[in-house]
């Protein structure tokens, strides 16, 4: 038991470090509306999902586990949360969008593992009033993060329909980052808000520079009023249905490791690992192909993105397979709130110190004051296990 935890917690360090760096290779790049970018990092996503299959299975050859459709749809799952991230940004801006689908995710992939939802067994968790504490600190955080995030950029006229600032964002994970944390986080979104100026998120992809156009040729009073009174609803709804994207990312991996699908399934949650990644680099090409169907010449798919948005990618998918074996050593009670805050934390650290970030006092005092609800909410949380 006590093996499992240190492996468990051991994971959610590695899954913290790699969704606070992973967008690192691409951070002063131009990856344009995103699409190409998710499908050159979802090369290098497959990449380590084909290593980590051979290297990591229960065969006894150094062969593949068996492929699992299942496992490949809750992938895909993931993406389409990604894919959703750029036009959210358009709707409500980044600030608000990452909060909303970061904290979506977090509390998806808690409520999952401590109820028992969709099919994943009900975990028991020692301490649930302290646990409760610590997500609920931890969530409350990302509020303070995302306004640090957005208090040194200047402000821009509504009229202009732009997002609230550039668009850098996976994922709870994968998550989120967080973008598409992601998540998922994301996150993982995206994983969680990294509190900078860029809004990285572990959840989400990347989608830099990406403008909102709706409503040109109208006077600008009238069209800032209209279409904000139209997109808020829609951009606060897409954001809550990608985080929950993001949360249940893992179920279907899962529930095939705990026979909820019947016998001749593995009971080890990383031989879903390459069947799951395929999802994901399987939709994200599908997504390519449609974009280059419809944008034809307008496409933007330069080819010196393709090196570091697969660098991006291996570094996502080895913090995505530690973030698998944490649900499995922790539950998801434990593993996904402490792996959709640490990025954030880690990320403050890093883009203080090494990109000059957080330059405003008033930046540092609320992402101080995100710090002072995260720390304690993430220890309630690892000692409530």
């Amino acid at each position: 038991m006590l093996g499992d935890q240190l492996i468990g917690f051991s994971c959610c360090v590695v899954a913290g470090v790699g969704f606070a760096v992973n967008y690192i290779p691409v951070k002063r790049m131009d990856t344009g509306d995103g699409v190409f970018f998710a499908a050159a990092m979802s090369l290098g996503i497959v990449i380590v999902g084909v290593i980590t299959g051979f290297m990591m299975s229960d065969t006894q050859a150094l062969a593949l586990p068996k492929f699992e459709p299942l496992a490949a749809v809750g992938g895909s799952i993931w993406m389409l949360g990604n894919l959703l991230c750029p036009y959210i940004i358009r709707l409500v801006g980044l600030g608000l969008g990452l909060t909303v689908w970061d904290l979506s995710n977090m509390i998806t992939g808690w409520f999952t593992g401590f109820f028992g939802l969709f099919g994943v067994q009900r975990e028991l968790v020692l301490r649930p009033q302290m646990n409760c504490l610590g997500v609920s600190l931890a969530a409350f955080s990302l509020v303070f993060f995302s306004m640090a995030a957005s208090a040194d950029l200047p402000g821009k006229p509504p009229a202009e329909g732009k997002p609230d600032m550039d668009v850098v964002v996976e994922s709870p994970g994968l998550g989120s980052r967080s973008p598409t944390e992601s998540t998922a986080d994301s996150s993982a979104a995206s994983p969680d808000l990294e509190a900078n100026n860029d809004g990285e998120s572990p959840q989400c992809l990347d989608a830099d520079g990406l403008k909102a156009k709706a409503g040109e040729g109208v006077a600008p009073e009238e069209q800032g009023g209209r279409s904000q009174a139209r997109a808020m609803p829609l951009g606060l709804f897409l954001a809550m249905v990608a985080g929950i994207f993001f949360g249940t990312t893992f179920d279907l991996p899962t529930d095939l490791s705990e026979g909820n699908f019947g016998p001749g399934h593995s009971s080890r949650v990383l031989d879903y690992v390459w069947s799951h990644f395929l999802g994901i680099f399987a939709t994200a090409i599908l997504a390519l192909a449609a974009y280059v169907a419809v944008m034809r010449r307008k496409s933007y798919m330069p080819k010196a993105l393709i090196l570091p948005a697969v660098a991006s990618g291996v570094l996502w998918a080895i913090a995505q397979v530690a973030w698998f074996q944490a649900n499995a050593s922790l539950g998801y009670a434990i593993a996904f709130p402490i792996i959709a805050s640490l990025p954030g934390i880690l990320g403050l650290f890093i883009g203080t110190c090494f990109f000059g970030e957080m330059k405003s006092s008033r930046s540092r005092l609320l992402a101080l004051l995100g710090l002072l609800l995260r720390c304690p909410g993430v220890a309630l949380i690892a000692v409530s296990v």
